[in-house]
């Protein structure tokens, strides 16, 4: 018994042991991140789909523009998993005539599966419209 207590006290391996508990912080908190940036593309991609097509059936062909309508085609067309949200849509005029629209794509970080309280904000902007 008493050279196996030697043999631990003298064992240097232990120190990989320390090492790998501080780089396995930064690790999983990476891994969860490589996890997140998917989520966010889709919110950002279904939020500019979303956004191109209710700006463009709202668009009449004599250029005028039917906001209440779009709004609700966006609202409709938009279906994001939990966590996932976007802001209410704005509205403008481009100095060419055309129709820009925008809104900010917002995406719950998550981590190991635990949603965390932190919200990741992308703008998401689409100008739609032949000018004039």
């Amino acid at each position: 018994m008493m050279v196996k207590r030697e043999n631990f006290a003298k064992h240097a391996g232990g120190n990989f042991n320390v090492a790998m508990s501080l780089v396995a912080v930064p690790v999983i908190m990476g891994l969860a991140l490589a996890v997140d940036v998917p989520r966010i593309e889709g919110t950002t991609k279904q939020a500019s789909v979303a956004l191109s097509a209710a700006v463009e059936a709202s668009l009449s062909a004599d250029g005028r523009f039917d906001a209440d309508r779009a709004n609700q085609l966006y609202a409709s067309t938009l279906e994001l998993p939990e966590g996932q949200y976007t802001s209410a849509p704005r509205f403008r005029r481009t100095h060419d005539g055309r129709m820009s629209a925008s809104v900010t794509a917002m995406t719950r970080l998550t981590l190991g599966g635990v949603v965390l309280p932190e919200t990741f904000h992308r703008p998401v902007t689409v100008t739609v419209g032949s000018g004039g």
